[in-house]
């Protein structure tokens, strides 16, 4: 630590307006406590507590050295230090009398008040009956009934990351709990409730989270309200930075918490403002992660069922991906009620089985419905398949991946504007891949389609060729 921080510590903490306990014994245990007594004091802001410590305390030979951390002791070590503790030093896994003694009143003093705060919740739900059925909805995430999302009228040509606003304050009115934020991006995102006010120093009424530009902060601070409960935490910020907040998501992840992360400006399709910006190996990333879902809708009605999706998680936190661009909208031939298993055929009924089978998620599912069509021009019969969550497809009985993939004799194509290596489980021995294999380029969108491949002309005539 020595080498690597020049600064004091506690200075550094005063500069930011905290109150700071400093000078104390991290062994004394009578210093410990009245430092929190007094941290306590003070409700106005946080306190940092400095209490120093050596590192291997009471070890005969390695108190203060790197040896005692990350190795076993040793026998003869471990007898002298129970020894310079005051414990028997013979004894294996040795607790003292009075030490279970202090827990065991412990433990009885907080049933005790264990009891007491439940008695006084009851009375007070039977007092304030309507008061207690929302407290149960919402530390329930309870889906209120009548919300009615399929009904809402979304005018297309737009992007998802607009697509998302709407449905996100539609569902704002109905679920009371629903809290978030974003990054410093809310008009880019527009992740951000318009009907509620914004949570201020001392009022905190509103619903709206300034986070500032600080991305693991904001995703460890949803991970917090969500594991507190009672609230249906989101954050939101460019998909390329979403690796800032990484760590913050993967226990999130781990933790099973209900958060919901708006990422939007999902691919190279975010044009000029170049590489720094445009998301390209984000999307398997983010795949990877156990206990996350990854939903990419392509159009605004994908949008709204992947709403549906996200508030049906309650075991798990959930990344919507956005586009900064516009999508028109499509016709899904054969519904969209297979939308909950991750992928669906949106094409028409093929009279013979396909030749082609074109798949994708969001923005290049408009692609792949394009380069079908020319397909069909050529006298070749395709199939366009929507793959918005791809673990949540992997995930179903391979009676209804086989259906949905059709033949393997087929050729099976993937547009994805993204790095793409986990594609290769849905492939067979005959296939092409549209992928980003480079970072991407600074230039309007459609100069980048042309330059990276993402036209529907240039897939259907290598397409051809193929065949």
């Amino acid at each position: 630590t020595r080498a690597t921080f020049t600064e004091t510590v506690a200075d550094r903490f005063r500069a930011y307006n905290w109150r700071v306990i400093d000078h104390i014994n991290g062994h004394s245990v009578e210093e410990i406590k009245a430092a929190i007594i007094k941290a306590k004091e003070n409700e106005e802001r946080p306190t940092l507590i400095i209490a120093k410590t050596h590192i291997g305390y009471g070890s005969p030979t390695k108190q203060g050295s790197s040896n005692c951390h990350g190795a076993p002791l040793g026998e003869e070590e471990v007898k002298g230090l129970k020894k310079n503790l005051g414990l028997p030093p013979e004894e294996r896994f040795y607790i003292p009398t009075e030490v279970k003694e202090f827990f065991a009143n412990r433990k009885n003093q907080l049933i005790k008040k264990r009891e007491e705060w439940e008695n006084k919740f009851t009375q007070w739900g039977k007092k304030y009956p309507e008061l207690k059925e929302q407290w149960d909805k919402a530390l329930n995430l309870t889906i209120p009934q009548g919300l009615e999302l399929e009904s809402l009228e979304i005018k297309s040509p737009i992007a998802t990351r607009a697509a998302s606003s709407i449905v996100l304050n539609k569902i704002a009115d109905k679920i009371p709990y629903l809290v978030g934020g974003s990054a410093d991006l809310a008009p880019s995102t527009k992740a951000y409730l318009n009907k509620y006010q914004e949570v201020q120093k001392g009022s905190f009424e509103g619903r709206n989270i300034r986070f500032g530009v600080r991305e693991h902060a904001m995703g460890a601070i949803t991970n917090g309200i969500a594991a507190h409960q009672g609230f249906r935490p989101y954050c939101s910020t460019f998909f390329v930075f979403s690796d800032y907040m990484r760590a913050a998501i993967r226990m999130a992840a781990l933790m099973k918490l209900p958060v919901i992360y708006i990422f939007t400006h999902d691919s190279i399709f975010v044009g000029e403002d170049g590489p720094t910006h445009q998301p390209v190996e984000q999307l398997e990333s983010l795949r990877a992660i156990p206990n996350l879902r990854v939903i990419r809708p392509a159009d605004e009605e994908e949008t709204i069922f992947a709403w549906k999706e996200i508030l049906k998680k309650v075991e798990g936190p959930v990344a919507l991906i956005l586009s900064r661009q516009a999508l028109p909208h499509l016709e899904k031939h054969r519904g969209i009620k297979e939308f909950p298993r991750g992928g669906y055929i949106i094409s028409h009924q093929e009279k013979e089985g396909p030749q082609v089978v074109l798949i994708a998620s969001g923005s290049e599912v408009a692609i792949a419905t394009k380069v079908n069509l020319i397909l069909k021009v050529n006298g070749i019969t395709g199939r366009v398949v929507s793959i918005p969550d791809r673990e949540e497809f992997l995930r179903q009985e391979k009676k209804y991946i086989d259906e949905v993939l059709g033949p393997k004799d087929a050729l099976r194509v993937v547009i994805e504007a993204n790095t793409g290596q986990g594609w290769y489980q849905l492939l067979s021995d005959r296939h092409y891949t549209v992928f980003m294999n480079s970072f991407g380029k600074s230039a309007p969108a459609q100069q980048l389609a042309e330059y990276f491949g993402f036209t529907p002309e240039k897939i259907a005539q290598k397409i051809i060729q193929l065949l």
